[in-house]
């Protein structure tokens, strides 16, 4: 209960800091700026506070102090200022004991997760995980859940069945999904799908005008994207603070929120606080370093996991604290498709390694030797001033070992790896008719693909396909068109969400250096409903940097595993076999 302030009390205002480190607050009066230091910090309840220049600063997790302080001070909040401390104070209430309910569920498995779902219709549909995945997502006086099971176990659905048996229980009856627009129509069928009519969904795309029209008109469900979660914050945030014990916020594949210092992150965490609950679903939560985590968590539960942790920049010193935070305090739940789905098969990695051919090898060594001379003749200072220089003279490279046409004009020469995949497509699609996903990063790499294989028939998808129902479309023929054998896509484009499992082979022609885009990409033949061995070729150009980017990528991999206690068994590839034996015949020899 706040405290009425005297006639004479010190008059402040209280609003959130920009940087979402906490709340400031501002004396009317300039003046009284170290007057209400000194009185935040004698009050009853003792506070702890920094001086900032523009007032009294306290963190996240002091700022529920302010509300309830001496009648000697006359706080005015902002509303949002006021949502912050509140949240915080709830949140210290009840996390141990939510904690200690997830874990009591996941401990259990679907036994303990029926006995928390009694009297909820409809689960039975549900796989045991999805089931585990919705008790935990529905403890009564949860504020959230982390779901990082992997791609493909079925998360949309798990919260499909959630937002039900919230709003069954009259704990919810709103939720906003912020997806990946790819993922935008996916949400809207889905609940169809699963739910039929029972729930209106909205679609917010298209003008800014048709978007505020959608909102206007009312739904249980919004479903957007990052782009317009920044836009139009303030509108959704309205929407959100008509009823915010009750609204639900999901962020799809939520690896996308990772710095805080990016405007999705910020708009993102401001609409979290007028949610009641939270949910960030996302398979591969942490592809590059343990950091993207820790937004990730942030959105769910305020900060609270990592609350004066302090986080070093070096990755490798990070990943144990990070890991240690998330093991004392993080909510999440995470599920491998090899314990949940073990009939689905196992998949299988083929490098294949390919030499330059003669105009691309001259062209490759020619920027690789220009590249070292530069660097041998600089100071690490002039590097640093030059690294975005660097940076994209090295991505040169790596498209040169692509297709050298998007870097060098007049080239004529049929690089290395559209003669391996004349061969490859021969040999699988017009031999065996087997459909195939081709992914290639380049933009003119792809035009170049298109190009040469357009008789085999084939749908694209990457950036130059901007519209929704085109993309959908693409994904539909090669699902379900026997003629369309071939899909090419860029990874940064298709590999968050899609099932293309009516193919299963792979085929890296080149990829990003982003392991999300290859780690969402792997699983998009890798999925239920797939009953055959995915096979996966790695189109490598030898002696490049290629060959390293590539290991780069699978020890970003295995970190992100060991991050999150996945039990992974090394897959078994050709040349892991072959060093295995190579390594044997050396023993013999030396004994």
């Amino acid at each position: 209960m706040t405290v009425q302030a005297s006639p004479t009390a010190l008059t402040a205002d209280v609003r959130l800091s920009e940087q979402l480190d906490g709340i400031v607050a501002t004396p009317r009066q300039f003046h009284e700026s170290h007057a209400l230091t000194i009185a935040l910090r004698n009050s009853l309840r003792p506070i702890r506070v920094g001086s900032r220049a523009d007032g009294a600063w306290l963190k996240p997790f002091d700022a529920d102090a302010l509300l309830t302080v001496s009648e000697s001070l006359d706080l005015r909040w902002t509303p949002d200022a006021r949502r912050f401390a509140e949240n915080r104070a709830r949140l210290k209430e009840i996390h141990n004991r939510i904690r200690r309910s997830i874990l009591d569920i996941v401990k259990g498995g679907p036994k303990t997760a029926l006995s928390y779902l009694a009297n909820c219709t409809g689960i039975d549909v549900l796989d045991d995980h999805q089931r585990v995945n919705v008790a935990a997502m529905t403890i009564p006086e949860s504020f959230g859940l982390c779901v990082f099971d992997e791609q493909g176990a079925g998360k949309t659905v798990t919260f499909i069945y959630a937002f039900d048996v919230l709003a069954a229980r009259d704990l919810a009856d709103l939720a906003l999904i912020i997806a990946p627009k790819s993922m935008i129509a996916e949400w809207q069928r889905d609940f169809a799908r699963f739910k039929g009519d029972l729930y209106s969904v909205a679609v917010l795309t298209g003008s800014r005008a048709g978007k505020r029209s959608s909102l206007a008109a009312g739904a249980d469900v919004f479903v957007t994207n990052f782009e317009t979660a920044v836009s139009m914050e303030e509108e959704l945030k309205i929407i959100l603070r008509r009823r915010p014990e009750r609204a639900v916020l999901v962020v799809d594949e939520s690896f996308f929120v990772k710095s805080l210092d990016a405007q999705r992150t910020r708009s993102i965490r401001r609409l979290r606080e007028w949610c009641g609950r939270a949910f960030v679903l996302c398979g591969t939560p942490a592809p590059n370093a343990a950091h993207d985590l820790v937004q990730q968590f942030n959105i769910v539960d305020f900060g609270y996991t990592f609350d004066g942790v302090s986080i070093p920049k070096d990755r490798v010193a990070a990943q144990p604290i990070i890991r240690k935070a998330i093991d004392a305090r993080g909510l999440y739940v995470r599920h491998l498709k090899s314990q949940v789905l073990p009939e689905l098969p196992t998949k299988r990695f083929h490098r294949l390694m390919l030499p330059l051919q003669p105009k691309q090898r001259e062209l490759y060594s020619a920027a690789l030797h220009t590249l070292v001379d530069d660097l041998t003749t600089i100071d690490e200072a002039e590097f640093k001033r030059r690294l975005t220089s660097f940076l994209a003279r090295r991505s040169a490279l790596l498209q040169v070992c692509s297709n050298p046409i998007g870097v060098v004009n007049g080239y004529t020469e049929i690089p290395a790896k559209i003669h391996a995949l004349d061969s490859l497509l021969q040999d699988l699609v017009q031999g065996k008719r087997e459909k195939v996903v081709l992914w290639s990063f380049y933009t003119a790499s792809i035009e170049a693909l298109v190009q040469r294989y357009s008789g085999l028939g084939l749908v694209r998808y990457d950036g130059s396909v901007s519209d929704v129902q085109q993309r959908r479309e693409a994904v539909r023929r090669f699902q379900e068109d026997a003629d369309t054998l071939l899909f090419i896509g860029n990874p940064a484009a298709a590999g968050a969400g899609l099932t293309l499992h009516s193919a299963r082979f792979a085929i890296y022609e080149s990829m990003s250096n982003q392991a999300a885009h290859y780690l969402q990409s792997v699983d998009r033949i890798h999925r239920r409903g797939q009953t055959r061995a995915p096979e996966y070729i790695i189109l490598l150009c030898e002696s490049s940097i290629e060959v390293e980017e590539y290991d780069r990528l699978l020890a970003k991999e295995k970190a992100s595993q060991e991050l999150l206690h996945d039990n992974i068994e090394e897959p078994v590839t050709r040349e892991s076999m072959l060093s295995e034996f190579l390594a044997s015949i050396k023993n013999l020899r030396a004994q």
